[in-house]
């Protein structure tokens, strides 16, 4: 199946801000987007039939339904409301492990407690552990009372699409070759499973629009953008380890080489959102400077636009505390080591390479602007050294930058005298 998007010169995001885009299908089976509302055929825009779809709203898929937070969760009070509405503040700044154990501590006084089971069965899904997230659901749906309706019309929701992504990860299932839809846009030449699109109906509509979001948003970011369409390749999971297990020794969720590779949830939301973000930066990268190194600025700028909406560092408080015991035990990983690759670093050591990474990114985004970072990326490109290419950008080589990150670490955390 092939499917070719015949865009306006405006593309997407291009229009202004409120303008209306549509998208429709025409008899031939051809896709076409505009801003131009006189251009879409009168039968796809009204009518019992009608197909053309006002994009203006796309990006309500990025954080799941409007108003979806704690307090749209009623009927808890005392403790246990205190713990849930600081979880779901955890949970928007990326700290999902503090969220769910604040919420599992809830639910041990609390079995009952509905809001503790919906959040959980949301960072279950995202976590990709089905059948515990369903669990949550079911016991969510027996607790929850009438004033929390429309969330359970949503909870069976949720559980029609956790079947969907149990099946897409499903490698036990029994599939023929695999099948893709290819969509062509001014910007990208995207496949995806037709898995994916069978389970989400605008499926290609939302992966095109993270992908020009990531486009607008990474390109602001470090001044450069693509000289061609560039290529992405989406999976459903089972499908992403047939073709690629193979090619690494621990697990992956995306990589380039060449083109951009992903898992995709069969309902795209932030997480898939998310991870086009890294893996287009990483892709800008290496079309930049010919290569991956050094690794750390690579991993840190890829990781930092992921994170873009978290905080204003990218990285969160609980991981810049364990960055900061890392210097105080004497046990930093020297950005040097980190330049040539993260190989050869066990699990917890891999984890701190990525805060680090990630932190001393910001520094540099903090202490440039995008002319120079594009500048430093050119140099790079241009076969200058890493420590040449630093100092011409920001005035410090990689030892520096290390030392200037490790300090801004600590000045987070006063010293306070035992007297």
């Amino acid at each position: 199946m092939r499917l070719r998007v015949c865009a306006a010169v405006c593309w997407l995001l291009s229009v202004p801000a409120g303008a209306e885009t549509f998208v429709w299908v025409d008899v031939s089976g051809v896709t076409h987007i505009t801003d131009d509302r006189s251009a879409v055929p009168p039968d796809s825009l009204e009518g019992a039939g009608a197909r053309a779809r006002n994009l203006g709203g796309l990006w309500d898929h990025v954080d799941g339904p409007k108003g979806e937070r704690a307090a749209s969760v009623g009927g808890t009070t005392g403790r246990d409301e205190r713990l849930v509405h600081g979880a779901v503040a955890d949970m928007e700044r990326g700290e999902r492990g503090r969220a769910a154990a604040a919420l599992e501590s809830v639910l041990r006084t609390s079995p009952a407690n509905a809001k503790a089971h919906w959040y959980l069965a949301e960072l279950d899904r995202h976590r990709g552990r089905f059948d515990s997230s369903e669990t949550h659901l079911r016991f969510f749906l027996a607790s929850a009372g009438d004033d929390l309706q429309p969330w359970r019309v949503q909870a069976e929701r949720r559980l029609e699409v956790l079947s969907d992504e149990r099946h897409l990860a499903d490698e036990s299932i029994e599939r023929g070759p695999g099948s893709f839809v290819d969509l062509e846009s001014p910007h990208f030449r995207v496949s995806f499973d037709s898995e994916l699109g069978r389970a989400s109906p605008h499926y290609s509509e939302i992966v095109v629009g993270f992908l020009e979001r990531a486009r607008i948003r990474v390109g602001e970011g470090l001044g450069v953008t693509p000289e061609e369409p560039m290529g992405v390749v989406l999976y459903g999971k089972a499908a992403y380890l047939r073709a690629h297990r193979h090619r690494f020794s621990f697990q992956t969720v995306g990589f380039f080489d060449g083109r951009i590779h992903v898992v995709s949830a069969a309902h795209p939301e932030r997480e898939l959102r998310d991870l086009l973000f890294h893996e287009y930066t990483h892709a800008m990268f290496r079309e930049q400077t010919g290569g991956d190194r050094p690794f750390w600025l690579n991993e840190g700028l890829a990781e930092l636009s992921e994170r873009e909406d978290l905080s204003h560092d990218g990285l969160t408080r609980s991981e810049r505390v364990s960055l900061h015991i890392r210097i105080d035990e004497g046990s930093w990983i020297p950005l040097r080591r980190l330049a040539p690759s993260f190989s050869g670093l066990d699990n917890s050591d891999a984890r701190v390479a990525y805060l680090e990474a990630t932190a001393a990114a910001a520094w540099i985004d903090a202490h440039t602007d995008r002319a120079a970072r594009r500048r430093l990326l050119m140099r790079l490109g241009n076969g200058a050294s890493s420590d040449r290419a630093l100092v011409e950008a920001v005035g410090l080589d990689t030892d520096g930058i290390d030392r200037a990150v490790r300090e801004a670490i600590r000045s987070e955390f006063p010293v306070f005298s035992s007297d």
